[in-house]
């Protein structure tokens, strides 16, 4: 399965006037929509996609599309734990990342899935760790 990070769908959805990343972005993720692998979503993406949308019909237009299109991911007690451990990790190593992108890196570990992400802590996460991070340009 393929995970998706919010700042993919952040660039891919919320923005009202795209630039040309954001085009990019969409594009990619529509290719990726009809194509024949599983996507995901980390629970705690649907939640950040979906926060500060002020319109309760594009709130609602949004949702559905999330939750039609992708399978949605929810930590266990041990994916919790192995997401401290790993920003527990990055510390150690002098990369500050944040606890919530520890528990997406640490589902897809779990799942031995590939994250697509445009955020660089990512990157970071991977350098130590064994995540599999892919980026627009590898989806090209």
């Amino acid at each position: 399965m393929i995970l998706l990070d919010t700042s993919v769908l952040s660039r891919a959805f919320r923005r009202s006037r795209p630039g040309s990343e954001e085009r990019r972005a969409r594009s990619t993720l529509e290719r990726l929509l009809a194509g024949d692998a599983a996507l995901g979503l980390p629970g705690t993406v649907l939640q950040e996609v979906l926060s500060g949308i002020r319109s309760q019909k594009q709130f609602a237009q949004l949702e559905r599309l999330l939750l039609s299109s992708f399978t949605i991911v929810h930590p266990t007690t041990a994916d919790n734990v192995a997401a401290a451990a790993l920003r527990n990790a990055c510390l150690a190593k002098g990369v500050n990342v944040s606890g919530p992108d520890c528990l997406i890196a640490a589902l897809a570990i779990a799942g031995d899935h590939h994250l697509v992400a445009a955020d660089d802590d990512f990157r970071a996460i991977a350098r130590h760790s064994t995540l599999k991070c892919l980026t627009f340009e590898e989806l090209d």
